[in-house]
């Protein structure tokens, strides 16, 4: 402030020597750099620590009619006096701010892990999720990988958001569907009438958060559902990872984390072009027979009769909101089908069979349909664009069967 001021001094006191009075205008130059300066004062004081790179993605979100961002450096400061707020933007050992007791430390590099590090693509998914519901749709599907590529959504002859994600167990399915049903019915008061839960035949042996492979990616849903599943690991983080979101939303832009994303990310490259044909040879034969082996080998008991009690109430909330049920089980190559564990495969039909009887859904198995060869499919489980497409006429065909016509025909019509 002294800095800008004293050539505005001097050219007062020029002024007054040679004409004897303050000219008002020098005057108000005066006035405006000091009610500058002191609204920059009021503002929430932020430095940054971190990589010059990850530094630079921060500044460009944060809500300078709010925030002043004072400070950027590679290394810790010294003290936090200067400081309401410091945000850690590059990953940096916990211990190294630890002296700090005044200002709050934001870990904004945890909340970009958290939120789409972990899998770009599925930030993508949550990001055209949220576009969808603002649009507007009728019902959703749940399920894995199988039903996120497996279907055409654009040529879904029903406005239906996508749930689906790879990995994602039954407890994802039945969280995020209640998530999707607050944002829609109760938040926006627009009607749910569909649900379709993606099925296969180890879903109800299948706990994401207990296998070392796919924990993680427990932590993207967090911001969502607000909850974890036998995940312990970052308990601490999530605490911080809670407020941290709290006092980003004060700090910075409107949807600051899809601004990130978009800045850092090309989402338009997760969207690949799966045009590739599964052929099997001899050694990719063997390679995926392993692979297919290895999917089933789920001898867990206590997951099943959780996921049971986890289906069991996703099937009476949709029976008692009157949402129309459709458990789709998507197809699958021979080679799959081949290892297949057939105790799984018959037990899975049996639950179906009477929970249908209970609750009295619809059930569409394509998991044994001749139609789908194997140049339907991009590899050992996941059905590439052609044969997504064929999947989708299929549902479509299915759906107008048991509901009627679907809403962009009567739109047409």
């Amino acid at each position: 402030m002294i800095n800008e001021m004293i050539p505005v001094i001097e050219k007062n006191v020029n002024t007054f020597e040679c004409q004897k009075q303050f000219l008002q205008e020098e005057l108000q130059e005066y006035v405006n750099i000091y009610h500058n300066f002191v609204a920059e004062v009021m503002k929430y004081q932020v430095g940054l620590i971190g990589d010059p790179k990850d530094c630079y993605i921060v500044k460009q979100i944060l809500d300078y009619s709010k925030v002043h961002c004072c400070a950027e450096s590679s290394e810790p400061f010294k003290d936090d006096e200067d400081f309401d707020y410091i945000i850690v933007c590059s990953a940096i050992d916990q211990e190294k701010l630890a002296h700090y007791k005044r200002a709050d430390i934001i870990r904004y590099d945890i909340l970009r892990f958290f939120a789409y590090q972990i899998s770009p693509e599925s930030a993508y998914l949550d990001l055209n999720l949220r576009q969808k519901i603002e649009n507007g749709c009728e019902g959703a599907i749940t399920g894995l990988s199988y039903e996120q590529r497996g279907i055409n959504y654009e040529k879904l002859n029903r406005p239906l958001a996508c749930l689906a994600a790879p990995s994602q167990d039954l407890f994802l399915d039945y969280h995020n569907f209640m998530w999707f049903y607050d944002e829609v019915a109760v938040k926006r008061g627009r009607p749910v009438k569909y649900c379709v839960i993606g099925m296969d035949f180890y879903h109800l042996w299948y706990d994401m958060s207990l296998s070392s492979e796919t924990e993680l990616r427990m932590l993207i849903f967090y911001r969502r559902i607000q909850r974890i599943h036998h995940f312990h690991k970052m308990d601490n983080w999530l605490l911080k990872y809670k407020e941290d979101l709290k006092v980003c939303k004060e700090l910075m832009v409107n949807n600051y984390m899809d601004v990130d994303y978009q800045n850092s990310f090309h989402p338009e490259l997760v969207q690949w072009d799966r045009t590739e044909e599964y052929e099997i040879t001899d050694s990719v034969y063997k390679r995926d027979r392993e692979e297919v082996k290895k999917v089933f080998d789920k001898p867990y008991p206590m997951t099943f009769k959780e996921n049971m009690g986890i289906l069991e109430r996703f099937m009476k909330f949709l029976y008692l909101h009157n949402i129309k049920v459709l458990v789709y089980i998507p197809p699958f190559p021979d080679i799959f089908n081949e290892f297949t564990s057939v105790e799984m495969r018959e037990t899975t039909l049996k639950v179906l069979t009477q929970m249908k009887e209970k609750f009295g859904f619809e059930l569409l198995d394509l998991s044994n349909d001749e139609r789908f060869t194997d140049h339907y499919f991009a590899d050992w489980c996941h059905l590439n664009c052609k044969g997504a497409d064929l999947a989708t006429g299929l549902l479509n065909n299915y759906m107008e069967k048991i509901w009627g016509g679907g809403y962009r025909e009567l739109f047409a019509a």
